[in-house]
């Protein structure tokens, strides 16, 4: 923690904390766990870091963020996709991605969460490595974008919990793909699409 001792302009460097479960990978003994670090943290005004891939496989990053944000100003995250007791193996659009997007999306935070892709594997090529995890990422943020998050907060407001719950449903089958396409489209061709 050394480091840690000076303070630096925060408009130009953020320190983070970045924890790791304990005894995985190591078994024995990990210096960084998570409890520790949330502390020195919060005692220290420091953002702290979550590693998709540094919790226990049944446990959910998403859950965390809401709350950890109530005490904090900020956080990071380095997104990665956990395997078993490995981590930062290249995030693909799956279930756990788009929880954490919901989460944030939800609760108004995008302009509180720092995103950076931590991932690594040297058995696949580094270019496709690195758009296939960055793209995971934009379909999940978009995706959360797309959730009708004012109505169902109207039928929460209103406790109308049957309409929520057809809502929710009828989320699963809705054209997100369409939209995604569009948007890699209007990259690709912005004036044919906008003009």
């Amino acid at each position: 923690m050394k480091s840690l001792k000076k303070n630096y302009n925060k408009k130009f460097l953020k320190d983070a904390l970045e924890p790791k479960l304990f005894g995985i990978g190591t078994e024995t003994y990990v210096v960084g766990s998570f409890e520790f670090y949330l502390g020195y943290a919060l005692k220290n005004n420091l953002i702290l870091c979550l590693d998709l891939g540094h919790f226990h496989p049944t446990e959910s990053v998403a859950d965390k963020i809401s709350s950890l944000l109530l005490f904090m100003k900020e956080i990071y995250l380095h997104i990665s996709r956990g395997v078993r007791w490995d981590s930062n193996h290249i995030p693909i659009f799956d279930d756990t991605l788009r929880d954490l997007f919901l989460e944030i999306v939800r609760s108004d935070t995008l302009d509180r969460v720092h995103v950076g892709l931590d991932y690594f594997d040297a058995t696949l090529n580094r270019v496709g490595a690195w758009v296939i995890g960055a793209r995971a990422v934009q379909k999940a943020i978009l995706y959360a974008l797309l959730e009708p998050k004012r109505k169902l907060l109207e039928y929460e407001e209103k406790k109308d919990y049957l309409s929520r719950l057809c809502l929710y449903e009828n989320l699963k089958t809705m054209p997100f793909n369409g939209v995604w396409n569009y948007y890699c489209l209007s990259l690709m061709f912005p004036s044919n699409l906008t003009g």
